[in-house]
């Protein structure tokens, strides 16, 4: 009975013993995958502490984020009716600009918009305009938790400056309206230096706010030529995917590298609140967190997440795959989970960054076309009579399509499905067979 016992206990001693070394040897394994994904960060010059994307802070007096929050104050302060003014005058313009209002909504929207308070916000927040820099109070090391409400005002602000500018074109204040859309494209930039992917698309939206704002003020009063070269020179500003590429280092350092970084405890707490775990039974959802957690397959996790975001932030700089929204963010091995929960979808980012690119220069083009007008007295043949400079297609990699009829032009882009749709404009929820197209009827005279 002794011998019995003794080899039990023997055999029981040597698979403890051998699980022991399989398990060191797996997490030596990992902990090298790991160390490998962050020597290829450092070699590829991306960063690789929070400190390096987060934004300086800005003194109190160059900081065009106390004024914004400011207007944003003055308005959310006046009564409305629904919620506040700043809300309900955000919704009426919203809507406004994807289809016409009824006649006692278009009166209710240009009646607000000429309330003396509106005026007051506006040019506050053209005072923030010409601030050198500006820094929301975010708290970045909040990680998943950090509030990003200030994204919303932003918004609401934009459409506002941009519901202004068309009501002053139409009471034949044109120097007045094209001022108000200056200050909305600059405004368009106080998201910048946020190394956050949602903010970078907030910008984004707003910058293609400002240009449809600019597209629509040219069909009753095209800018004067020094005025057309100041919006060129900022539009340049915004042909640029530098943002975007800081804003995929931030998304790691920011949220996935700190998520990942949690206590096992707090992360649990973390990854419910990302996956909704209240739709999954608690004893799953432990069982899986036990799982993900093992640190064998923890570890390699966490070196994916490191290895699909640095590709990320590479293949960002590529010439448009309309492959990259299905194969962007589906990479990842269905052994590495927690990266394929933090991974945003990347593919749909690109394509909505490289959209708002497409439309500056659209815009671009079209303002020197509109110039051109003014100088020769009528649109030129092609585009070669532009300079070459921002007429591009960043999604053909070719030049833009252009057409005039009778005294207006077709100025478009192809779009993500990268196929000529002849100028097709996208309609709400539509996806595809659409282009990003400038069509100019001709009414307005130089």
């Amino acid at each position: 009975m002794r011998k019995r016992t003794t080899r039990i206990l023997t055999g029981v001693a040597i698979v403890v013993v051998v699980l022991g070394i399989v398990y060191a040897v797996a997490v030596a394994v990992s902990a090298a995958k790991l160390r490998r994904a962050y020597a290829a960060l450092e070699k590829a010059g991306r960063p690789t502490q929070i400190a390096q994307v987060i934004p300086p802070l800005v003194p109190d007096p160059e900081n065009a984020a106390l004024l914004y929050e400011s207007a944003v104050l003055l308005l959310k302060a006046q009564p409305a009716p629904e919620k506040n003014l700043l809300e309900y005058l955000s919704n009426l313009a919203g809507t406004s600009s994807d289809k016409p209002l009824d006649p006692n909504e278009q009166a209710e929207l240009e009646s607000l918009l000429r309330q003396d308070i509106i005026g007051r916000a506006l040019s506050i927040v053209k005072q923030g305009t010409q601030r050198p820099s500006c820094r929301f109070q975010n708290d970045y090391t909040a990680g998943i938790s950090m509030s990003l409400d200030h994204l919303a005002k932003q918004r609401d602000l934009a459409r506002i400056l941009g519901a202004k500018a068309l009501l002053q074109a139409k009471d034949g204040q044109a120097g007045e309206a094209w001022d108000t859309v200056l200050t909305q494209a600059r405004f368009a930039d106080a998201l910048r230096a946020e190394p956050v992917l949602v903010s970078q698309l907030v910008r984004s939206a707003q910058i293609e706010l400002a240009c449809t704002t600019i597209q629509r003020l040219c069909e009753s009063a095209p800018p004067a030529e020094q005025s057309s070269r100041i919006f060129q020179d900022l539009l340049g500003q915004y042909d640029d995917l530098t943002p975007l590429v800081r804003a995929v280092d931030g998304e790691r350092l920011i949220f996935g590298e700190q998520t990942l970084g949690l206590p096992k405890s707090k992360l649990r707490t973390a990854l419910g609140d990302i996956q909704d775990e209240g739709r999954i039974p608690g004893i799953i959802a432990r069982l899986m967190f036990l799982g993900i957690s093992f640190k064998p397959l923890f570890l390699a996790d966490r070196a994916a997440y490191l290895r699909a975001m640095q590709d990320y932030a590479e293949r960002f700089a590529q010439p448009y795959d309309p492959n990259e929204i299905e194969t962007m963010g589906k990479e990842p091995s269905e052994y590495h989970v927690l990266t394929r929960i933090l991974l945003p979808n990347m593919g749909r980012v690109k394509e909505v960054y490289l959209r708002r690119i497409a439309q500056v220069r659209v815009t671009r083009a079209g303002l020197a076309l509109l110039q051109y007008r003014a100088t020769h007295g009528g649109f030129p043949e092609t585009l070669g009579a532009l300079e070459p400079e921002g007429v591009r297609d960043p999604f053909s990699q070719v030049s833009l399509l252009y057409r005039r009829h009778g005294t207006g032009f077709d100025l478009y882009s192809i779009g993500p499905d990268q196929k000529d749709n002849d100028g097709a404009a996208k309609q709400p929820k539509q996806w595809t067979d659409y282009d990003i197209v400038w069509h100019f009827a001709g009414e307005a005279t130089p």
